[in-house]
């Protein structure tokens, strides 16, 4: 598994994970089938200044569902003040495409928050 450093968002440094196509010899917790479809792994954490304003974000990407569920899946879950990211997908040229258009959208609804402040409670 490699792991990537991103450019500073804001103030905080991005760290992403890009690990390798499944290797069926570490035992993955997905079905063989699902390792034949879905090879390709992308995982990211981004930090917020709160709980809320994770969920926020959560809460506005996650309106929008995959275009193609077959070959993508989406994964957005909140710890905290951290927003943890996963996506599978068939094939590197779609995950690369569904993460991009993902990161488009990320940095648009990071902006907005920023720009109007933080959520309320």
């Amino acid at each position: 598994m490699e792991t990537l450093t991103a450019a500073p968002v804001g103030k905080q440094v991005k760290q992403i994970e890009v690990p390798a196509p499944h290797d069926r010899s570490q035992g993955a917790s997905t079905s063989a089938t699902d390792v034949e479809l879905q090879p390709y792994e992308f995982r990211a954490s981004h930090v917020y200044s709160s709980e809320a304003d994770a969920r926020v974000v959560r809460d506005a990407l996650a309106v929008d569902p995959e275009l193609r569920p077959k070959l993508v899946t989406r994964e957005l879950t909140v710890d905290g003040s951290t927003l943890h990211i996963f996506f599978s997908a068939a094939d590197a040229r779609t995950l690369r495409a569904a993460v991009g258009t993902f990161y488009d959208l990320l940095a648009l609804a990071t902006r907005t928050l920023e720009a109007f402040g933080p959520a309320q409670p």
